[in-house]
């Protein structure tokens, strides 16, 4: 049963960072590469895609959070720690 369940965190995890991923960057960027004289960033907010990203990163820590504490040894909880900074720059990476 513990194997299915860490199997079920990690893809949790993945799922979560992949989403934090696609929410990166601007969605009016290619209205740039148009019209060059044009401020893509004129005209979007951070908004809904800010606080979606912010949410799954939420996820991703929180099953990296269960996961170290399913974890028996300290070389199993290393991997969650190492996994929680990478979803952590994941996010701050998106938001550059």
């Amino acid at each position: 049963m513990q194997p299915m369940v860490r199997l079920a965190t990690l893809a949790i995890y993945a799922i979560a960072v992949l989403g934090i991923l696609v929410l990166g960057g601007s969605k009016y960027d290619w209205m740039a590469e148009v019209d060059p004289t044009f401020a893509a960033s004129s005209i979007e907010t951070d908004g809904s895609r800010h606080l979606v990203a912010t949410l799954l990163l939420l996820a991703a820590l929180s099953a990296m959070l269960a996961l170290a504490a399913m974890s028996k040894t300290r070389g199993k909880r290393i991997v969650p720690l190492v996994l929680s900074f990478m979803a952590v720059g994941a996010y701050a990476l998106s938001r550059w």
